[in-house]
C-alpha cells in the first residue's frame, strides 16, 4: 500500500480558500507570486465591535500570522499590556493564536479551521479581558527576548518541547 504525502497547498490555493469565506471586508492580494494577504473583517459576538483584520501568508516563512489592523487594540487597553501578542513593527497588532513548538498547525491545515477561526477566538478573549482583566485564553507566552530567539534564530525557550 502506497502512502501519498498531502501536498501543501500553493498561495494560489490557499486564495481560492480565502475567497469562499465572504468575510466582510474581505479581499485577497497576491504579491509576485511569493505573497498572500487576506485582508477581512470579523466580530467574536453579535455585541462586539468589528475587527478588521490581515493574515499574511509569505513562501519560505514557517507559518502565516495575523494582524489586527483596527481598531487600535493598545488605544483600547488604556496602558495595559496586552497578552498574547508578538512585538510588531508594522500598524497594528500581531496575534499570538498557538504556540508553535507545541505543533498545533501545519501547512495541510485549512485556514478558514484555524487561523481565521483562533483570530475570532482569540478577539473574544481579548474583548472578554478589557473587561475584566483576566485572561481567560489559556496558552503560554515567553518574554519578548525569547520570542525573538525562537522566530529568528530558530533556537528553543524554556519550556519548548
Amino acid at each position: 500500500m502506497a502512502f501519498h504525502r498531502k501536498k501543501m497547498p500553493t498561495l494560489a490555493e490557499r486564495a481560492w480558500e480565502l475567497r469562499q469565506l465572504h468575510l466582510p471586508d474581505s479581499r485577497v492580494e497576491l504579491r509576485g507570486g511569493r505573497e498572500l494577504i487576506f485582508y477581512f473583517a470579523v466580530s467574536p459576538s453579535d455585541y462586539s465591535r468589528l475587527y478588521q483584520c490581515t493574515l499574511h501568508i509569505k513562501m519560505g516563512d514557517p507559518f502565516p500570522w495575523v494582524v489586527v489592523r483596527s481598531p487600535d487594540l493598545h488605544a483600547l487597553t488604556i496602558d495595559k499590556i496586552i497578552p498574547h501578542i508578538y512585538p510588531y513593527e508594522g500598524k497594528g497588532t500581531k496575534l499570538c493564536l498557538w504556540w508553535p513548538s507545541g505543533h498545533e498547525w501545519n501547512q495541510q491545515m485549512k485556514l478558514r479551521e484555524t487561523y481565521i477561526a483562533w483570530t475570532v477566538e482569540w478577539l473574544s478573549y481579548f474583548e472578554d479581558w478589557l473587561a475584566t482583566g483576566i485572561w481567560e485564553g489559556g496558552g503560554k507566552h515567553p518574554d519578548d527576548k525569547c520570542i525573538a530567539r525562537h522566530v529568528i534564530e530558530g533556537s528553543r525557550c524554556a519550556g519548548d518541547t
